[in-house]
């Protein structure tokens, strides 16, 4: 009786220290929660009509998207990322987080993952009907900038999540939103998906939609955070769900955990065929010399193979020097393919 006693003591002993800690937050008037609670969970009458604006909003963003990305505009990207409504569902999974609501969290996921799967889908249509001549645009270089994702996108994820909170409790910094919609960039992912899919690079396919994971969990993650530090959640709910809340952070927190392997990886891949490549091009300098007047104006490093394209009126030297070179300062053997485009210029005047 007297260790119960004692464990009662000390269990009721923490949860002062934790109410005297909260405590010190600021505290989110109740009309402010309330109305942003309005904004993100949607019941009764008002369903319907969001999720009928929140469907043809995806569906505008999907597309403008899609044809940005094919043409390979960042103009039209950026505007598909003000158009997204994907914001909202996602920052309504982190507030159920949260404030430990089961329920709402589950719906907020489901529209998600619905969202998720609609958006490629659309995408995945609307690259069936484009023509073919379009395809030779691809890969382009909007679409070719969200196959590999890295560490920095994880950062941008999570500052992009915390902005958003921190827009959404702070009504008066309203004018930062569209900043915040352009960082977040949820939709373009889904759409390089789409294509990719439909192009038959599954590849690429897989990274975007990495790269779609990482701003979903750093957003989510980060927007919990910005949730508890300005007192978004009530000190009273705090103590009575404070299970439930520790157990939403633990899984947001382990979701970005599991997100970091691969961006881990695929950051310390990009570092080293950089690293690489500037040693090839270092090189290829010095197999063709100061007086060459040839022109590289393609270069592919991939393991251990190194495609090139010079452009010029001379033929290039021997590939069989340039590959020993190489392989003396990568360290390993390697196979060098060099293109050559002649560049003949003939001049006809008129006699005087």
């Amino acid at each position: 009786m007297g260790f119960e006693s004692r464990t009662a003591e000390k269990d009721q002993s923490r949860d002062e220290r934790r109410l005297r800690m909260w405590g010190l937050l600021p505290q989110v008037e109740t009309s402010v929660r309330r109305e942003v609670l309005g904004s993100l969970f949607f019941t009764g009458p008002a369903l319907r009509p969001y999720l009928i604006r929140f469907t043809v909003l995806l569906a505008l963003s999907v597309t403008i998207a899609s044809y940005g990305l094919l043409g390979d505009s960042a103009a039209v990207v950026i505007g598909a990322m003000l158009v997204a409504p994907l914001m909202t569902p996602v920052l309504g999974v982190a507030a159920a987080l949260v404030m430990g609501w089961p329920r709402r969290l589950t719906l907020s996921a489901l529209q998600v993952a619905a969202a998720t799967a609609g958006s490629i889908a659309l995408a995945w249509l609307l690259t069936v009907w484009v023509p073919s001549g379009v395809f030779a645009l691809i890969p382009s270089e909007q679409l070719l900038a969200r196959t590999e994702p890295s560490v920095l996108d994880l950062g941008i994820a999570l500052a992009a999540g915390a902005a958003g909170a921190y827009v959404l409790v702070h009504k008066e910094e309203v004018s930062a939103l569209p900043g915040v919609a352009v960082a977040v960039a949820l939709v373009p992912p889904l759409s390089v998906v789409g294509i990719s899919l439909q192009a038959g690079e599954y590849a690429d396919a897989g990274g975007a939609f990495v790269l779609y994971l990482t701003n979903l969990a750093g957003i989510v993650l980060a927007a919990m955070v910005v949730f508890f530090l300005t007192g978004f959640v009530p000190v009273r709910h705090l103590r009575r769900m404070f299970g439930r809340i520790q157990l939403g952070f633990i899984i947001a927190a382990c979701a970005v955990l599991v997100i970091s392997v691969p961006l881990i990886y695929n950051s310390r891949l990009l570092l080293s065929t950089a690293l690489d490549e500037g040693i090839v091009r270092q090189e290829i300098d010095d197999w063709l010399g100061d007086e060459t007047t040839l022109e590289l104006v393609a270069l592919d490093v991939s393991g251990d193979r190194v495609d090139l394209d010079l452009l010029g009126p001379e033929p290039p030297p021997p590939a069989t020097a340039l590959r020993i070179e190489l392989a003396d300062a990568l360290g390993e053997d390697v196979t060098v393919k060099v293109g050559w485009i002649e560049n003949v210029e003939q001049l006809a005047a008129p006699e005087p």
